[in-house]
């Protein structure tokens, strides 16, 4: 039973996470456009100047923020909700239980999506935020992000045997 509310507990926690961070990012509205402009203008790249990508800039920098901060939303919703679908189907048999984790497992997915997808993959590899210390130090914490997400869906995705209600 103690998985079941540790499952429950980490997808609510990431849940949390993904909305206060993208509550933080809106509440600092011109500053995470600063960050995203920043490094989707390839200004600075000074390891390798040549890039794949184009540069973005002006109207498009807040379209991509927004982009990022819905997935964002996305996934802290989602988690929350299945955060409490698990919690309603904490006493349920294992095949309840397992039924009730595909709305958790898509929230965690989206974790990992959004923080190894859009920052690891487009933003570190595609538009090398490595090279510059915000979009570095951006690319840390994305990692760390994605990481949570997926042993949250690792962990979440291990089968209960039979518990009694």
């Amino acid at each position: 039973m103690i998985d079941r509310y540790l499952k429950t507990a980490f997808v609510g926690a990431l849940g949390l996470m993904a909305l206060l961070y993208v509550i933080h990012n809106i509440m600092n509205i011109n500053e995470a456009y600063g960050a995203v402009g920043y490094v989707l203008s390839l200004e600075n790249n000074a390891v390798f100047d040549n890039n794949l990508l184009p540069a973005i800039a002006g109207g498009m920098v807040p379209v991509m923020a927004w982009i990022i901060f819905l997935f964002e939303i996305a996934t802290g919703l989602i988690c929350l909700l299945g955060a409490w679908k698990l919690w309603q189907a904490r006493g349920a048999d294992a095949a309840g239980f397992e039924a009730a984790k595909g709305t958790a497992k898509l929230g965690a997915g989206l974790a990992v999506i959004v923080w190894f997808g859009f920052f690891g993959v487009i933003g570190g590899a595609g538009y090398q935020m490595w090279q510059s210390e915000i979009g570095a130090g951006s690319l840390a914490d994305a990692f760390k992000f994605s990481v949570w997400g997926l042993l949250v869906l690792i962990y979440l995705g291990q089968k209960e045997s039979e518990v009694a209600a």
